[in-house]
């Protein structure tokens, strides 16, 4: 019902469990379970037996909307305090446990529900339950628990902050909402935190988080009467809390046009119209979502036609975004304005596309592709555990009846041009209209608000007027002392496929018929890194041409008649290998082949289509140059790998250089069959798949690839350090790099435990001193990061200012302590247990299983590599980590990028070494 379409990668983060709803697979619907214990905990059990994986979701029915004004944030504070310990389970103990088997541990909270979600080997169910029923019984609140994370969660304020279109959200909310708590986002209010007592979290922890505010939904590999009885001893003891009544105030019917103009140093400009929706529960969800589909999903939407693909594209990106909340949500059309154009006429034309749906409604025929392209997501949508318990926790607390996820695509299919029409007159007219343009003001200093964060995280925490009353409970009798932990990991095997070979081509089925769904990729043996000097980029540009028109029809009815039957063909760039990949529905599959020979073998290569593309890849990358991520990698990439086309990247000038002949070109000499992998996954037999697979390569012809040199310059023996002058940052964002081995080294194995004791959960070394001791960062990570043609150890995290030096500092303590000592031999342990049960979360589908298959072969590893990975794991010991530490991770001859205000934080850095600024 809830199709979400592409707004800025922040808002599709805070609305993830909204925007993210499937609709029902033809293949069958989902088969559950549901109890209502005693406390008045819903649990949902869903069994799903085609991988040895279960999903523990627990949905507190709390969020944003249940906070007071002025206590904004309290909800998000609880995401990141509960895993903080409870009765039997120490601080930081959950994740550990649930990693070291190889799981999966996290939350997120949003404006209705905080989520915990624990995906693990299946043998683990029993203590993924116990360990989320100890917190809900026993969680307590202490003023050091609410120090150290509400540090975390002003540095998280601080990211998002500090991200191009980072507050796109909270500056649309607060206009669009005037009395519903919807006004402002999750994130929370630095200063509000700053000013709460911990007696008044306890107090919200005492009234949200009980039994009667949630619901339990357990999927995957599981025995229901088994699941059952452990669900019951765990879970039916905890008393139920008080009857909850919401203080979220109702939020009047908007009939005056609402608007705001903001500058932003952005680098683009941007138009936002949304328009309020009715509860979730609402049936009028249902046209509103394909109506958002029709608007905003792909090259044929009315949005891209209106802003994109025309003759005179005003815009780089637009889209619309249907995300309904408990409470109403809202629909937003969203466009990126090319540089040059004028945001009113971009405006006007947005207006324009919703008064003609007003007026005239929509066609039988796009309504008819907009269920389609919902069928299909709801196949794709049903692949594995995780999706699924998700829908039905969706359904079960918000549309309040958990069996909605079985009728939704019959509630779609019963929607008419008519419903649609009459759903945006009453919805989207243009009293009901919140509209945002965003300026881009490059020059413009931080908001005074950029120092809410540091405020906070060093601020006591205030002091309390009365005593933390945590909730009274008595655990059962003969109630475990520790969490029931499994023993031996799961062994897991890896479907190899049936292989052939057509000429030089590689070709391997792998039949699985569970879902109507099948997915294929051919890959070809070189990308981007034979580019010429000057032609960065050409590889991009080609790959677009290749999808914008094929066999001599448009861009346009290409791109209607394949989202139409739900059919996605895409081309990517791996450096080395190049990939056009597609996925269908069976009842598709040879009409989607037969496109897939015409993005092969019949680009279009239109001269308008090439100028197009090259407008906004140039817009692109303009945009990119304010992303201080994409700008520190940049110069990190130069640092290692000079001027090799591994250290090289596009520009504005290297793309206006481009002609048309030269991805004519480009094409003709990667485009080629020699060494080619062609891998057909899902409900297809060998034999169709062989037949398939000769009907796409059939008369493919093309002299071999072209090779590539990786003349790297030779390391540096000094640290580098380079700050990057950002004026308008909120946020210090670090980035480090030191060349290490690649693909082909067997040290791989010694480096992968390494990367997990450093970085893999909030009990990895770099989360524990950096993350909770220190409280410096939201997320810390150092990881190495091998490639069949070179490898690098890379380290990286976000801070405040005044800590930037200091976290530096901190992350190369934790690279040294693993230099000059062993890893102990419980880390050890962990580590190689958590590597092996792994296994099981990345091999779900066949489509995974795919992935793997064809990695192997571009790397050359024996066909039962992966089999055999955890014994590789499991043979690395605590001298051969120490040693790949000491050889590649010397922080004194480490390139550190630094992208920040240099008069916030240049004088700090110089205790580091020499520091070279650059502008941004």
């Amino acid at each position: 019902m809830l199709h979400a379409r592409k707004l800025p990668a922040l808002i599709l983060t805070m609305l993830m469990p909204f925007a993210a709803r499937k609709a029902q697979a033809v293949a069958g619907q989902i088969e559950f379970q549901r109890d209502v214990l005693p406390n008045g905990l819903r649990v949902i059990y869903a069994p799903l037996h085609q991988a040895p994986v279960v999903h523990v979701r627990v949905v507190y029915e709390v969020g944003s909307r249940d906070e007071r004004p002025d206590r904004q944030g309290f909800a998000h504070m609880f995401e990141h305090m509960m895993f903080r310990g409870s009765a039997h389970v120490k601080p930081e103990e959950h994740m550990k446990l649930i990693g070291s088997v190889g799981g999966m541990s996290n939350a997120f909270t949003s404006f209705d529900q905080t989520v915990y979600v624990n995906t693990i080997p299946a043998n683990q169910l029993e203590m993924a339950l116990y360990l989320e029923a100890d917190r809900m019984a026993s969680f307590k609140v202490s003023a050091a628990i609410y120090t150290t994370e509400r540090k975390v969660v002003s540095e998280e304020w601080g990211r998002k902050q500090n991200a191009p279109y980072g507050t796109v959200l909270e500056d649309f909310l607060k206009t669009a909402y005037t009395t519903h708590s919807y006004r402002w986002t999750p994130i929370g209010n630095m200063d509000h935190l700053r000013a709460a007592p911990v007696e008044e979290l306890q107090d919200f922890f005492n009234k949200y988080y009980v039994p009667n505010n949630a619901a339990l939904v357990i999927s995957g590999d599981i025995d229901i009467e088994r699941t059952r009885k452990w669900v019951n001893r765990y879970f039916a003891w905890i008393p139920r809390g008080d009857v909850i009544h919401r203080i979220a105030q109702k939020e009047p019917v908007q009939t005056e046009a609402r608007r705001i103009e903001v500058a932003r140093s952005w680098p683009l400009a941007m138009v936002l119209i949304g328009y309020k929706l009715p509860p979730y529960e609402n049936e009028v969800q249902y046209p509103l979502s394909l109506l958002a589909d029709i608007l905003g999903n792909g090259a044929a939407s009315r949005l891209d036609r209106a802003l994109v693909t025309g003759d005179k594209p005003l815009c780089a990106h637009a889209d619309a975004s249907h995300s309904a909340l408990a409470d109403g949500g809202f629909l937003a059309l969203n466009a990126q304005v090319l540089v040059g154009r004028d945001p009113a006429d971009v405006e006007q034309r947005v207006r324009d596309v919703v008064a003609d749906v007003i007026a005239n409604g929509v066609t039988a025929e796009e309504l008819d592709q907009a269920k389609n392209r919902a069928r299909v997501e709801l196949i794709r949508g049903r692949q594995t555990c995780e999706p699924i318990a998700t829908q039905l926790g969706q359904e079960e607390v918000f549309g309040h009846d958990a069996t909605r996820v079985n009728t939704e695509l019959a509630s779609l299919e019963k929607v008419t041009p008519a419903d649609i029409q009459a759903a945006a007159t009453l919805y989207m007219s243009p009293e009901r209209a919140t509209t945002m343009i965003v300026h881009p003001d490059p020059a413009r200093a931080a908001r005074e608000a950029a120092g809410a964060a540091t405020r906070t995280a060093a601020a006591p925490v205030a002091p309390s007027t009365r005593p933390v009353e945590a909730r009274k409970v008595e655990f059962p009798e003969n109630y475990p002392a520790d969490p029931p932990v499994a023993g031996e990991p799961l062994k897991i095997a890896f479907d190899k496929g049936t292989e052939s070979k057509i000429g030089d081509i590689t070709v391997i089925v792998m039949p699985d018929s569970r879902l109507p769904l099948v997915n294929w990729s051919l890959t070809m043996r070189m990308g981007n890194h034979c580019e010429k000097p000057g032609q960065e980029g050409l590889a991009a540009l080609t790959q677009n041409m290749i999808g914008r028109g094929a066999a001599g029809v448009s861009y346009l009815d290409q791109s209607r008649d394949l989202d139409a039957r739900g059919i996605d063909i895409g081309v990517s760039d791996g450096g080395d290998f190049t990939r056009i990949s597609g996925s269908s529905t069976t009842d598709q599959l040879d009409y989607a082949m037969t496109w897939t020979r015409n993005f092969l073998l019949k680009p279009n290569f239109d001269p308008g289509e090439f100028e197009k593309l090259k407008s906004s890849s140039a817009t692109q990358l303009i945009r990119s140059r304010e992303d201080p991520e994409t700008v520190a990698n940049w110069e990190l990439d130069a640092a290692l790998y000079g001027q090799s086309r591994v250290g090289r990247h596009a520009t504005v000038e290297s793309i206006a250089a481009m002609t048309l002949d030269d991805a004519k070109a480009f094409y003709k000499s990667v485009y080629v069959p020699s060494g080619a992998i062609l891998i057909i996954s899902g409900d297809v037999s060998v034999e169709h798949g062989k037949e398939l697979a000769a009907s796409l390569l059939k008369d493919w012809t093309g002299e071999k690839p072209p090779t590539a040199t990786y003349d790297f310059p030779p390391a540096t023996k000094t640290r580098h350090i380079i700050l990057i002058d950002r004026p308008d940052g909120r946020q210090s964002m670090i980035r480090m790099r030191i060349g290490a081995y690649d693909i082909h080294s067997d040290e791989k194995f010694a480096g992968t435990v390494a990367d997990r004791i450093l970085s893999h959960g909030i009990d990895s070394r770099l989360g524990e001193y950096v993350r909770a001791e220190k409280g410096y960062v939201y997320s810390v990570w150092g990881m190495f990061t091998p490639s069949r043609n070179a490898g690098h150890f890379a380290a990286g995290t976000e801070t405040s200012f005044p800590t930037t030096a200091d976290t530096i500092e901190a992350m190369f303590k934790v690279f040294n302590d693993m230099r000059t000592e062993p890893v102990t031999a419980d880390e050890l342990a962990n580590t190689k247990s958590r590597v092996s049960g792994s296994m099981a979360m990345q091999v779900q589908t066949i489509q995974q299983q795919a992935e793997y298959r064809v990695n192997g072969i571009l790397n050359g590893y024996p066909v039962d590599y992966y089999e055999k990975y955890p014994q590789q794991i499991d043979a690395v010991t605590a001298d051969a980590v120490q040693t790949v530490m000491k050889k590649y991770v010397r922080d004194d001859a480490m390139t550190v990028v630094v992208v920040a205000p240099a008069d916030k934080v240049a004088a700090q850095l110089t205790r580091l070494g020499e520091v070279e600024i650059l502008p941004m």
